[in-house]
């Protein structure tokens, strides 16, 4: 568990002070994983490369997110199901991020792999739309349990502001997914249908919503990813950066799920971004750009 996170559960409600300011650097850095039909995933097996790369740069403190109730060795826990509306989870996960950083005036940093990237957007989308100018909440009374953050715990509304300075996601379908199988999975599964192009959940999320400290987004695609297409992922490439990979010097492209664990490797890729240079050719494999994503506004 990460050191903020341990300090936290312990700590009496602060009051709210100043926005932090950017701060390029290593911040606490928040993980959240993906859709998992069986809603089994271990977050430290989703995980473990890009934890490992974090600690061995200079991140010490890395923190796992975890949705689901039977989802395992996550540094944080929901309980809920694959029926748990996305927003619901985005709901909770903005009231987990508020009393253990935010409401700190803390800053943070997360990083997302497929449906997480909609659960940190939608915490944002939510803030920003129910929760910003209400009063801050007193928090004081709770009795918080890492592994079992259910929806007894936080009140029903939304937290009023929230500190997110970076965001990097990986194969996040920002614009749904039109596949046959999650037409299929929609049956079955609610989070399916949420990540329906044009659900209402796609239609309400927008964009890239920003935090009260503004929010620095980055955006990694493969264009061999069978699950999530080229511009769902990239959002028709409108992120602060982007990245669309298509192969390495030997050839090999990255799956939906190994451009989450890929850091290493010549890869080229076509890039841009409101605030980065536009081109094609060589470009560092996904995990190295994620840290440089966490690290600079500016980062190319």
């Amino acid at each position: 568990m990460g050191v903020m996170v341990a300090a936290a559960l312990v700590a009496t409600a602060p009051a709210a002070s100043a926005v932090p300011a950017r701060g390029d650097g290593h911040r606490v850095t928040v993980m959240v994983h993906g859709f998992d039909r069986e809603a089994d995933i271990s977050c430290s097996g989703a995980w473990n490369s890009a934890e490992n790369l974090l600690n061995a740069n200079g991140w010490g403190d890395v923190v796992t997110f975890g949705y689901y109730n039977k989802a395992t060795n996550c540094d944080l826990r929901l309980q809920g199901t694959t029926d748990t509306r996305i927003q619901e989870v985005g709901r909770q996960f903005a009231w987990t991020v508020y009393y253990l950083y935010s409401s700190h005036d803390v800053a943070i940093d997360v990083v997302t792999h497929s449906m997480g990237g909609l659960v940190a957007k939608a915490a944002i989308e939510g803030v920003n739309r129910y929760g910003v100018g209400k009063p801050p909440p007193d928090l004081s009374g709770l009795t918080v349990n890492p592994d079992d953050l259910g929806a007894t715990v936080w009140p029903r509304a939304w937290p009023p502001f929230l500190y997110i300075e970076d965001m990097v996601t990986l194969a996040t379908p920002h614009q749904g997914i039109g596949s046959a199988v999650v037409t299929a999975c929609a049956l079955t599964h609610e989070q399916c249908s949420d990540m329906r192009p044009g659900s209402g959940f796609i239609s309400w999320l927008g964009k890239q919503p920003l935090s009260q400290m503004g929010t620095d987004y980055t955006f990694l695609a493969s264009s061999h990813d069978d699950t999530v297409s080229s511009d769902s992922a990239t959002n028709k490439r409108t992120a602060h950066h982007w990245a669309l990979y298509s192969s390495n010097a030997d050839g090999g492209t990255l799956s939906h799920t190994s451009i989450r664990n890929t850091s290493t490797g010549d890869w080229q890729a076509t890039y841009g971004g409101q605030l980065s240079e536009e081109g094609v050719g060589s470009y560092p494999a996904p995990l190295l750009r994620m840290l440089d994503g966490l690290y600079d506004q500016q980062a190319q």
